[in-house]
């Protein structure tokens, strides 16, 4: 290791490494010919040229420090782009690869390079209804839509066709599971299978999970049993329907419904608590990445009658050309006059 030449890399603390780790890909500045290495609690990661604006995006994370430090190679690998000569669009969900376009060439690549890949479907439908779903067409391996997927230590049985759910959404819902103190009310009110509800509920917080999709909900419960998740409250309902019954009850909110979530502010603000935190998400055109929504963050709570601080604008993920999957975070603050404690969960 002596003779290999220093090249740069991040030095971060160890128990923060994967979220950095997921967070350096996504921007495109993990070194992959390199491997990471560990030295007591600190992780160095290999990184190649910070795009501008990288460093403040990471520093959201949490502490870091560019260093010039000694790598070993990583042996490169198999890859997809390089058995067909193309980079196509497609994610893994347990044993099931989404592809974008039913690619036979592409989709048998992905199974020859992805060894537990048991079926490649494609969707014929972009998320539509109620209940934001997708229709889908197999295109190799086993014809099912159904798979049990593992993230951040916990399992989840997920029915593409179903409900709702994306792998690419994993590094944020660590971000928000970081946040939560042991014993604080969350709120998931758009839960699906329980991505985020499960863990927030793994790191010890009261949750109260809604869906109004009665697939949805069926998955989300089993997926508690099957994670050994007992202190979580799960609901078949409208969010709206229970503003009132769980009014002031929320220490911390999640809005994950993108296209439409704006129409459920006023519902949060009533949720929340005096100084409870909502994490709002939605998806934005590049040109406006946070004008609109701030703006309806900022309507609903004059409309509501409470006062918000934003926390925290950050882009999550990319979605379509020049559309973007965001984030919001903010705090809502009730009128000075205190109001009267709610019971507890």
């Amino acid at each position: 290791m002596s003779d290999t030449p220093k090249a740069r890399g991040l030095k971060v603390d160890k128990i923060r490494g994967e979220i950095f780790r997921r967070r350096l890909v996504e921007i495109g500045a993990f070194d992959r010919s390199r491997k990471i290495r560990s030295e007591g609690e600190d992780l160095y990661l290999p990184i190649l040229e910070l795009s501008a604006g990288a460093d403040e995006e990471l520093a959201k994370i949490g502490e870091f420090e560019v260093v010039l430090t000694v790598f070993d190679d990583e042996p490169p690998k198999e890859t997809v782009e390089g058995l067909i000569g193309r980079k196509p669009s497609f994610e893994v969900v347990g044993e099931i690869a989404i592809l974008e376009d039913p690619d036979e060439e592409a989709a048998a690549a992905i199974m020859a390079v992805h060894r537990n890949v048991r079926a490649v479907i494609s969707p014929l439908s972009a998320v539509e209804g109620e209940f934001r779903t997708r229709r889908f067409r197999p295109v190799a391996g086993e014809a099912r839509t159904a798979t049990i997927h593992k993230e951040h230590g916990l399992r989840y049985r997920i029915d593409l066709e179903r409900a709702y759910f994306t792998p690419r959404l994993g590094t944020e819902r660590l971000r928000i599971a970081e946040l939560v103190r042991p014993g604080e009310a969350a709120f998931d009110i758009f839960a699906g299978v329980g991505p985020f509800a499960l863990l927030m509920a793994k790191r010890g917080a009261r949750v109260v999970a809604v869906d109004k999709n009665p697939d949805a909900v069926r998955l989300l419960r089993e997926n508690a049993a099957l994670n050994r998740i007992e202190d979580i409250v799960i609901l078949e309902a409208d969010a709206s329907d229970l503003a009132e019954e769980f009014e002031k009850r929320a220490d911390r909110i999640i809005m994950n419904l993108p296209h439409i979530g704006h129409d459920f502010l006023g519902v949060a603000m009533r949720i929340a608590k005096k100084g409870g935190v909502v994490h709002y998400y939605a998806i934005a055109p590049e040109d406006d990445l946070f004008g609109r929504d701030t703006a309806f963050v900022e309507e609903a709570a004059r409309a509501s009658g409470v006062e918000v601080e934003i926390l925290r604008r950050a882009v999550v993920r990319s979605y379509a050309p020049h559309r973007y999957n965001i984030v919001i975070d903010f705090r809502v603050e009730k009128p000075s006059k205190e109001a009267v404690a709610p019971p507890s969960l």
